[in-house]
């Protein structure tokens, strides 16, 4: 570097010394417009930014030539899979790698690129649990990297170590983890220098964890950062852009913040309501003395607090069906919701609720109404609208909701340590009950699939005149604790709440599945991530829950919505870093192509909403996120009038320079 700085310095002088200060200048004003870019692309840019995760090494191996042909057809350049350690030397020193041969060269022609994680999902019995054998993970790595040189560039070094069901079994360590990479990392660089590795896949943002993790030389060891920002029950607008920079920020504390950063998974699931669910819902409703088939049922879809029951826990008419009509209100409604007209509340399975409405909803409660959640605890967090105009969520705890005379018992209680010996202790279902048993008044109800034993109905809060009707128990042993009960006031009040405090496994519909999905990308491209993975790309459907619903293809391959949206996206988006900004509930995010044509994305949150759009440019065509023509009109302004909601609109030709009123 010393010697480039001085032979540029001497041909300077020569340049001055000739009066060629035209020809300097032009090679300075160059020089700094090529380092720019080099530096913009080096940590934003990839060939293909697309790239979607799929468990390729296990059930989904005798389908992969006809999930790489699928995947290619949307424009995915990128797979990521797991390597599945335990399978590949199952005995210390003795190799089977015929799988991932054969799959590294399927994908290879169908010229994706792969992502292998190490150790995958399982690890062998001499190397349980792997963070307490490292030298063994090191000694397997190092192997893999050299057996794949030129075949397979990126390796990420363990999914979600920050959860307890990817780090072996063990409660998730930072500094453990730090040491593992630091014995890893040089192991394969020796192996192979070319090699290209990614952090651990971690679960969320978690700083705290991260930060432990760069300290004393971890920051060194490993070449992309690596997160998974679910937002399960919240829109991507709500908290990804600001998850993002949190990250970003905490490298650069570290002095890596030129790293590139990818999101190796991230979605929504398009899953059904657990049935029983339904079912007991539907009893308690009429428990609680109303007809459904009279009733509109009220729920709340706030875009100021970004709040979505009906969107984000499926559809509304899914999880209370039969209904006469449904009422969509804001949370400043709540303050004129008649009881008489509108008998029922929805709030799906969310924790927060802004604490300004506390009082409105409980005058609703008092006058006879009937509150209904569908899974886990209400008011846990209070939704607060930040400087900003943001919402965002502040933790308060369980306390709140003795303010309508209802309570929980967590399984971390003193007097319920005793569930937790009866609870699955398996990745995806951890956590989860075993047993479960229905009351006295849903006997009938035959419980099935998932209900999380963390939280548990309490009626230490109900006055003397309440009455608690018990909907669910899970069994540990001799002993039953309700997971979900209907609570019906007396005395001074006169409705009733209607709960599941067991959250179920977060979803969505179809629909909005591949609503959201372009809306992820285009944000996380728009804060620099220069590779996204979606998770994933092919459903299991071995039930009815999240895990096995993720899927942009079905199990028997038939596409979903999502994977023509995915589709679209690729070819609108291409690998362009597009601008977003938000006004007055209106996204815009705008990027032109490599050819030049210029692109402009726009949508609402949730809602339909007709805009008035301020352009620049002339429209060549306007589509929708499957591709399909949108119609729009010019009106004598000048300006665009557009019908938009949650789904993508894609503007070609032209941009937006405002909204008007």
């Amino acid at each position: 570097m010393t010697k480039l700085f001085g032979g540029f310095v001497v041909f300077l002088i020569y340049c001055c010394l000739m009066k060629k200060f035209i020809c300097v200048l032009l090679i300075l004003i160059s020089g700094f417009f090529c380092w720019k870019k080099i530096e913009f692309t080096e940590k934003t840019h990839t060939v293909n930014p697309y790239g979607v995760c799929a468990h390729l090494t296990r059930w989904e191996f005798k389908n992969a030539d006809e999930e790489l042909a699928l995947m290619k057809n949307a424009g995915v350049s990128a797979v990521r899979s797991g390597v599945e350690w335990g399978n590949v030397e199952k005995e210390k020193n003795q190799f089977n790698f015929n799988l991932l041969d054969e799959l590294y060269a399927k994908i290879n022609k169908a010229n994706i690129e792969v992502l292998a994680v190490i150790p995958g999902s399982c690890t062998p019995k001499f190397a349980q649990p792997f963070p307490h054998h490292i030298d063994d993970l090191a000694e397997f790595s190092a192997k893999l990297v050299s057996r794949y040189k030129g075949k397979v560039k990126y390796w990420e070094m363990v999914n979600e170590p920050d959860g307890l069901s990817f780090w072996g079994g063990l409660k998730p360590n930072a500094s453990e983890y730090r040491n593992l990479i630091k014995k890893v990392y040089p192991a394969i660089k020796k192996a192979n220098p070319d090699a290209v590795v990614l952090f651990g896949g971690l679960s969320g943002t978690p700083i705290k964890y991260m930060e432990e993790v760069f300290a004393d030389g971890g920051a060194e060891c490993f070449d992309i950062m690596n997160i998974h920002p679910y937002s399960f029950t919240s829109v991507p607008e709500d908290r990804l852009i600001e998850r993002i920079r949190d990250t970003r920020k905490a490298m650069q504390k570290y002095g890596i913040g030129h790293k590139p950063i990818w999101i190796t998974e991230i979605g929504y699931a398009s899953a059904n309501p657990n049935p029983s669910s339904i079912e007991y819902i539907k009893r308690a409703i009429k428990i609680c003395g109303i007809d459904i088939s009279k009733a509109v049922v009220s729920y709340i879809g706030d875009e100021k607090y970004n709040f979505f029951s009906d969107a984000m826990t499926g559809d509304i008419n899914v999880i209370i069906p039969d209904a006469k009509g449904y009422h969509r209100i804001t949370f400043s409604d709540l303050k004129n919701l008649s009881s008489n007209s509108y008998p029922l509340l929805f709030l799906g399975e969310n924790q927060a609720f802004p604490y300004k409405y506390l009082a409105d909803l409980k005058k609703y409660l008092t006058a006879g109404g009937i509150v209904i959640t569908s899974g886990a605890v209400p008011f846990y967090y209070d939704i607060r609208i930040s400087k900003r105009g943001n919402a965002y969520q502040a933790e308060v705890g369980t306390k709140t909701m003795e303010k309508f005379r209802i309570a929980v018992r967590t399984k971390d209680d003193p007097e319920m340590n005793f569930v937790k010996k009866y609870l699955l202790n398996r990745p995806v279902v951890r956590g989860d009950v075993v047993k479960k048993e229905s009351g006295d008044l849903f006997k009938d109800i035959k419980p099935k699939g998932h209900y999380r034993g963390k939280f548990f109905a309490s009626t230490s809060a109900s006055a003397r005149e309440d009455k608690f009707i018990p909907m669910l128990y899970g069994v540990f042993g001799d002993k039953k604790v309700p997971l979900a009960g209907i609570y019906k006031y007396g005395g001074d009040m006169s409705g009733a709440f209607i709960s599941i405090f067991s959250r179920g496994k977060e979803y969505v519909s179809e629909d909005v599945q591949a609503e959201l999905l372009p809306r992820m990308y285009i944000l996380a491209r728009s804060e620099g991530i220069e590779r996204v993975f979606k998770y994933s790309f092919r459903n299991s459907e071995y039930d009815f829950s999240r895990e096995s619903h993720f899927g942009m293809i079905r199990k028997n391959l038939a596409p979903k919505p999502s994977y023509f949206a995915y589709k679209t996206l690729t070819k609108m988006l291409g690998d362009s870093i597009p601008t977003y900004k938000k006004v007055d509930n209106v996204h815009i995010a705008e990027w032109t192509k490599d050819d030049g044509t210029s692109i402009s994305a726009v949508w609402t949150t949730r809602y339909p909403k007709c805009v008035n759009l301020k352009i620049d440019g002339k429209i060549k065509d306007v589509k929708n996120i499957f591709g399909e023509p949108t119609t729009y009109k010019i009106n004598k302004t000048g300006n665009m009038e557009l019908k938009i909601d949650g789904r993508v609109r894609y503007i070609i030709g032209a941009k937006i320079v405002g909204v008007e009123k």
